[in-house]
């Protein structure tokens, strides 16, 4: 237990616990920095919403092709940490070529080649927390929470860094970060040499999955949930200016809402012990989505940061149980494919839509439009896990041993 393990020493499990823990706080440090003001840069080179909108679905195309492919091919060599690695470094150092850049073929092309290598962080690194925290009979919620904290101190020290140097100050922070979570990568554990190796074809591992009903139902909710999640961290900026905000002020009210993800991701693990991750998952939801809906009324900046604490119940309880979701209803042999391809189509495919319909929204009507269309999105991905937590589907138990060879 973290509890038990302070006083173990940094060489120890203390030190392991530790490491993955600042592990989570320095990436997401580094995609603080990038995702919430990169508006800030676009504006600066005059894009278009169209433009910006396509710029940014780029990320979820690759991610649908690279993160399974990243997935699968952790599974069979079990090098999940030599990835992680080789994809922290090309990133942070690709983030460096958007400064000076203001060609929108260029900002396309290099945002292309970031994805490709950007889109195995997340994934495998949740594998490799997934795996100590089993182990360690610890809540993913708990390591994960970092995460949070890092988002939100990169976004709001970010913020105001970009209000008085410049928006290239986004891509040396957003490097910095990641080079850092490189060195923390090796004192990382990985459990992968106890579960089973994997013992089929990609294609297969990927048709064994596709053929679990509850598994297919959650990439359903997560398309539509998660992808409205996600683009609004490209849209949330241009929202709160529209409303009367300032840069600033996106940066203090991206420190409340990821801050307020850490104590509900903390929370979501007593959430999840006394009403199961099936409710947890549907009640994030449903926050969401109202949440979206009421963004969408033009609220004044003054309510949408008091109201702060409803990302945290939203997409902090969402993010903390989505990856156990995940790892409790798949082979283990399979857990980072299995993760791979929940985060391209949430992260992937939803995303794509969410950012290419925005950008049409805004140049057609307004950012309180594209807050609308998130709002009726994320009510559509309620659907499914209500079919999840009522239907004919329970959870199985995984034969690891057999369950990826039939």
């Amino acid at each position: 237990m973290p509890g038990s393990q302070v006083g173990i020493g940094l060489s120890g499990a203390g030190g392991r616990y530790f490491s993955l823990s600042a592990l989570y706080l320095f990436i997401y440090y580094g995609f603080g920095a990038f995702s919430p003001l990169i508006t800030q840069y676009y504006n600066s080179i005059s894009l278009t919403g169209t433009q910006i909108g396509l710029i940014s679905a780029v990320a979820p195309v690759v991610s649908i092709i690279a993160q399974p492919m990243w997935g699968l091919f952790c599974d069979r060599f079990q090098i999940r940490k030599t990835v992680l690695i080789l994809t922290l470094v090309v990133s942070g150092l690709v983030g460096l070529f958007f400064i000076g850049t203001s060609a929108f073929a260029f900002v396309f092309l290099l945002y292309l080649i970031l994805s490709f290598f950007q889109s195995a962080i997340i994934p495998v690194s949740d594998s490799l927390a997934l795996g100590y925290a089993k182990k360690n009979g610890l809540q993913f919620g708990d390591i994960r929470l970092w995460g949070a904290v890092g988002f939100a101190l990169a976004a709001f020290v970010t913020g105001l860094l970009v209000e008085k140097l410049g928006p290239s100050v986004l891509f040396y922070s957003y490097c910095f970060a990641l080079l850092i979570a490189v060195l923390l990568v090796l004192r990382v554990p990985d459990e992968s040499l106890e579960t089973p190796r994997f013992r089929v074809g990609m294609l297969a591992g990927m048709r064994d999955l596709l053929r679990m009903p509850r598994y297919l139902l959650f990439l359903l909710a997560s398309f539509c949930v998660l992808g409205a999640v996600n683009a609004n961290n490209i849209w949330f900026s241009p929202f709160y200016q529209e409303i009367g905000g300032t840069v600033t002020g996106v940066g203090l009210a991206f420190l409340l809402f990821a801050g307020s993800e850490a104590p509900f991701m903390k929370l979501a693990g007593m959430i999840v012990r006394r009403w199961g991750l099936e409710l947890t998952l549907l009640l994030a939801a449903v926050f969401g989505a109202a949440r979206w809906l009421w963004y969408s009324s033009a609220p004044s900046t003054t309510l949408v940061i008091a109201m702060f604490f409803v990302q945290g119940i939203s997409v902090g309880f969402y993010l903390a149980t989505s990856a156990q979701f995940v790892r409790e209803n798949t082979p283990a042999s399979l857990q980072v494919t299995a993760l791979a391809i929940f985060f391209s189509v949430g992260g992937g495919l939803g995303t794509m839509l969410c950012n290419l319909a925005a950008g049409w929204i805004k140049d057609s009507y307004s950012t309180l439009g594209i807050y609308l269309f998130f709002g009726i999105i994320t009510v559509i991905g309620i659907i499914p896990l209500v079919m999840i937590k009522f239907g004919p589907w329970k959870q199985r138990s995984f034969d690891e041993d057999a369950e990826v060879t039939q």
